[in-house]
């Protein structure tokens, strides 16, 4: 004998058909069916220095912790330590060196972190926007914890490699700039 389905059982399960057919039910950057990529581990000083800028490649207009000549650059951001003990214990501090006032938004970051195949990017599950202006020789600061809870306050950071980048006006060009950080957690 067939079971009838009521009116509410019907919609409920064409609901969850149209949720799964329109993609909302995507995995995370981290995952992939059912798998987590995991960090490899977290790299030395020594080993963070030979890195490129960017370490994962790409990108020109990149402004790198690990290579910046901080007496000639016009803009750059540093952590506090390229080797923490905890995400805690981190700080990144965005440098204005040139004469230029930059306004940019403080809530836009990228963060990725060292797999055993390459780099996977933190998926953005959030995103501020704002405004900060820094003035010609001045700096501003964020802890590595409210950088991860701009984009993903439910993102759990462990030992491992990572970068943090902000992108920034380019105080000599119409351009933007990619500033990024690179260190380890131990």
């Amino acid at each position: 004998m067939a079971r009838c389905w009521s009116r509410r059982e019907a919609l409920q399960l064409a609901g969850a058909g149209i949720v799964f057919l329109s993609g909302c039910n995507t995995l995370s950057p981290q995952q992939s069916a059912g798998q987590t990529v995991t960090p490899a581990p977290p790299a030395s000083a020594e080993e963070i220095a030979e890195y490129d800028c960017p370490p994962y490649g790409g990108q020109n207009n990149s402004i790198c912790s690990h290579t910046v000549e901080t007496d000639s650059a016009s803009v750059y951001l540093l952590p506090s330590q390229t080797v923490g003990k905890s995400p805690e214990s981190l700080t990144l501090t965005f440098y204005n060196n040139s004469e230029t006032e930059l306004t940019f938004n403080p809530f836009s970051w990228t963060i990725r972190f060292k797999n055993p195949s390459g780099w996977t990017e933190i998926e953005q599950k959030s995103s501020g926007s704002g405004k900060v202006s820094v003035v010609p020789g001045d700096t501003v600061a964020w802890s590595f914890e409210e950088v991860v809870g701009y984009i993903n306050e439910s993102e759990a950071i462990g030992s491992g490699t990572y970068t943090t980048e902000i992108t920034v006006p380019d105080p000599s060009t119409d351009d933007w700039i990619t500033c990024l950080a690179l260190f380890s957690i131990q």
